[in-house]
């Protein structure tokens, strides 16, 4: 777990510095160096390039395709490539607007911000202000957005800052309007429209973005717990009793920003979760997140300790610099010394075996005592569906281990082999390539990929109703 924290934190801090270093590409340039660093960098490709004469005619077939595309329709190339390897953990787009085919460059706001900043200070108005969106989680960007009332009664959403090379000071961000409805530029730019609430002037959500943005300044009238607790209800987190026996507990994400929100539900209801029969956790549409997010629910479903396979980090350059990167931003920080000997140990094992596979680790499993609650539910049933990936898979196949668990729904969506996936600089600014950086100790023996973990109950499609077929299951 530690080790996974501190490569979050290595990767998180290069992803500022990926896109300034490089020239732009053209399409056969752009494709020939993501090439080599999949090649030689993504711990999966061995395995899913068994078959060479495939993968070899597919790479010519694309090259040429390269040669004479223009590098407005590039973009569509570069996701062809990475398609090939049906790895959920590997994501293309674009990181700038520079000559992307379909990239739509948002309109500019006539505005001086600081006259706008010093407009705060007078302004009457609930809703205007700078809003974060501190629960989105996309990557690593983030923008800090002005929101200003125009004549007709709509309010826009500019851009103040952005950690993005894709979006500039200005920028349309999303647009109000007094109907209730509203238009909103994605990360990547794709527009999306829907309806949108504000709470208490302080929370403002875009339903069908998914999108959260919280008051800054003027600052937001809530308490940072009841913000968490609002954003986890707009976003689908919650716990309620179906029955006097039966509890649900809903958890659609495991992303860095829900973490504390997941912690507060489960410790604000530990009461609840204690004294019910039962208790049904539903994480259909978890795509995953962080192993960090459900750790405070496993004193409630585990009968035992959990055993976990290791994982092997392929040795990279990449990897090397980012460690060496994380080095230098923190030692000056006293209590870090422990942490960066133990990293540079790390380095060093990655050094003398670039190109391998390493694991830091003692030996191939590990097992994760549990300290038990005393009061728990007799019987838990975790619905899954084939959205089910990543740390959400892998808090499936822990649950699984439990004696007093069983899985009911589909089977999940099969992206837990090759994981701890972070952004890759291949040279091209324009990109940016997310990998994962580790092989599981599972493989080959257990595979996941592409296959998923299968439900001990499979709901098929004539059950329309899946809490109370659930409910059903367990109580009558």
């Amino acid at each position: 777990m530690k080790l996974k924290a501190i490569l979050f934190i290595v990767f998180f801090f290069a992803l500022n510095h990926l896109y300034a270093q490089d020239s732009i590409c053209n399409c056969s340039d752009a494709l020939k160096k993501l090439v080599v660093k999949i090649e030689n960098e993504y711990p999966g490709f061995e395995e899913k390039t068994k078959d060479k004469i495939l993968y070899t005619s597919f790479k010519e077939k694309l090259t040429e395709q390269a040669t004479n595309t223009e590098k407005a329709s590039c973009f569509e190339i570069l996701k062809k490539y990475t398609a090939f390897f049906r790895d959920g953990h590997i994501w293309i787009n674009p990181a700038t607007t520079i000559n992307t085919k379909g990239a739509i460059s948002t309109e500019l706001v006539k505005i001086d911000i600081e006259q706008f900043r010093e407009k705060l200070k007078r302004t009457k108005d609930p809703i205007e202000g700078i809003w974060k969106n501190k629960f989105e989680w996309t990557g690593g960007v983030s923008y800090e957005i002005g929101v200003s009332k125009n004549n007709d009664g709509t309010y826009v959403g500019f851009v103040v800052s952005a950690k993005s090379n894709f979006w500039q000071v200005k920028e349309t961000k999303f647009k109000l309007f007094p109907n209730g409805k509203f238009e909103f530029y994605a990360f990547d730019k794709k527009l999306k429209t829907g309806t949108y609430e504000i709470y208490d002037n302080s929370i403002i959500y875009f339903k069908e973005a998914r999108a959260v943005f919280i008051k800054e300044n003027p600052s937001a009238r809530l308490t940072e717990e009841l913000i968490r607790k609002k954003v986890g209800e707009f976003n689908g987190f919650g716990i309620r009793q179906l029955s006097a026996k039966t509890t649900l507990i809903t958890l659609p994400s495991f992303d860095y920003p829900f973490v504390k929100i997941i912690e507060e539900l489960v410790s604000n209801n530990r009461s609840l979760i204690e004294a019910s029969t039962n208790l049904i956790i539903d994480v259909r549409g978890n795509s995953g997140g962080t192993d960090n997010a459900y750790q405070m629910l496993l004193p409630y479903i585990m009968t035992n300790s959990i055993r976990s396979m290791g994982v092997e980090y392929l040795a990279t350059q990449t990897l090397i610099d980012g460690l060496g990167t994380y080095i230098k931003t923190v030692e000056q920080d006293k209590t870090k010394q422990e942490e960066i000997e133990m990293v540079k140990r790390w380095i060093a094992l990655y050094e003398k075996n670039k190109g391998k596979f390493v694991n830091v680790g003692d030996q191939a499993f590990s097992v994760q005592k549990v300290d038990l609650s005393a009061k728990s539910p007799s019987q838990i049933l975790v619905l899954t569906d084939k959205r089910v990936g990543s740390s959400a898979e892998s808090f499936v196949m822990k649950c699984k281990q439990s004696k007093k668990v069983k899985v009911m729904g589909n089977v999940t969506s099969g992206g837990l082999d090759y994981a701890s996936a972070r952004f890759f600089n291949f040279g091209c600014p324009e990109y940016m390539l997310q990998l994962p950086t580790y092989r599981s100790l599972r493989l080959p023996d257990y595979p996941i990929d592409n296959i998923g973990l299968q439900p001990d109950l499979y709901i098929d499609k004539s059950v329309q109703d899946w809490l109370q077929f659930a409910l059903d299951y367990l109580e009558k």
